[in-house]
């Protein structure tokens, strides 16, 4: 009897080793290729109930009104990147415009610190100031030799994955079109088909798990916004309450962050000499931190049944296998991979069960 527990328990480790491996390599190189698929799946489910309404009322196309729906999408998206682009542009040329006097701040503040050095410990002839002068016009040469014609040098890397992602875009959208012609009958086949019956379970379940994401990082963005807004807005922050906006739907996204935003506030504080707000700024930055590190695997964790901490690895994890799209990878993979192992050893169970039975009753 012992002999045949660790035979089933070593064939589940084994089994889940395997479901790790192909999971893994299903997530490096059949991901990209079938992603657009997948979204366009998941969108044509989405606009199934209104399509399918609308055609219903004014008898034309499904496809059509996808389409429709798509555009005015894509217009309200477009609309709501204007706005903010524009609005981050203004800003920038309004700091911009401003850069003489920041500098001149910024000169003064240091002067003002060297003679305080200087004081303090009686260092004559500006030996202080003349060190740390030279030191920051070494830093300003070293950012125009190296960083900015490295910055430049990617340009062609960003212009390929601009490319790349538009491409996507249209894949996906005349993947929807399509789909939505025979929704209705991929559906149906699909949960007739005997056979797919463990694809549905764990699609069922990951499907779950993206509705739960998606819901964390919408919880997640409108309190980190209206936290944002609120400090910025109280501590007298011009355009404070648009930056906090910003800065929440900056955090959602998983390359680039709250810091985008709040550490140039800091900084262009410090150096006009607002240093309290300066200060908010970097408080505001580490509280918003706390926030998603301890919402996201809590808000994520509990709703799909995986300990916040498994979620947190699988963060982590993802970071280092997958680079800056493992924050969705690693949680992704994670669920799929619990979901396909709880699936079949479950059915091994249910046969095991069944074989004992059938013996017994020999």
């Amino acid at each position: 009897m012992e002999k045949k527990v660790l035979s089933v328990t070593g064939k589940k480790y084994l089994e889940a080793a395997v479901i790790i491996l192909l999971v893994y390599l299903a997530m490096k190189y059949l991901c990209p290729i079938v992603s657009p698929f997948i979204f366009a799946f998941l969108l044509a489910g989405i606009l199934n109930p209104l399509v399918m309404a609308l055609h219903k009322r004014l008898k034309i196309r499904k496809s059509i009104l996808a389409g429709i729906l798509l555009l005015l999408g894509g217009i309200f998206v477009g609309a709501l990147l204007w706005f903010m682009g524009s609005s981050l542009i203004l800003g920038g040329s309004r700091i911009a415009c401003q850069m003489p006097d920041y500098q001149q701040e910024w000169t003064l503040f240091l002067e003002g610190c060297c003679d305080h050095i200087e004081e303090r410990f009686g260092i004559k002839d500006g030996k202080v100031e003349t060190f740390v002068m030279e030191q920051v016009n070494i830093l300003i040469e070293n950012i125009e030799v190296k960083v900015l014609p490295a910055v430049m040098g990617k340009s062609v890397g960003y212009m390929k994955n601009i490319a790349s992602f538009v491409g996507f875009l249209v894949v996906m959208v005349i993947a929807v079109l399509l789909i939505m012609k025979d929704y209705e009958r991929l559906m149906r086949k699909f949960k007739e088909e005997d056979g797919l019956k463990g694809v549905r379970e764990v699609g069922h379940k990951v499907f779950i798990y993206i509705k739960t994401f998606i819901k964390a990082q919408v919880i997640i963005l409108c309190i980190i916004s209206t936290i944002c807004a609120a400090v910025l807005g109280i501590i007298g922050m011009q355009g404070g309450i648009l930056y906090g906006i910003l800065t929440g739907i900056m955090d959602m996204l998983p390359f680039i962050g709250t810091g985008i935003m709040l550490i140039p506030l800091a900084l262009f504080n410090f150096i006009s000499g607002e240093l309290w707000k300066a200060l908010c700024c970097l408080l505001l930055y580490a509280v918003c931190a706390v926030i998603r590190e301890f919402l996201e695997p809590k808000l994520i964790g509990e709703q799909t049944g995986v300990w916040p901490v498994g979620i947190l690895f699988a963060v982590f994890a993802g970071l280092r296998l997958f680079g800056v799209w493992g924050i969705i990878k690693g949680p992704l993979s994670l669920v799929i991979t619990c979901e396909i192992c709880k699936y079949l050893w479950n059915c091994d169970s249910g046969e095991f069960v069944q074989q004992t039975k059938k013996e017994d009753a020999r």
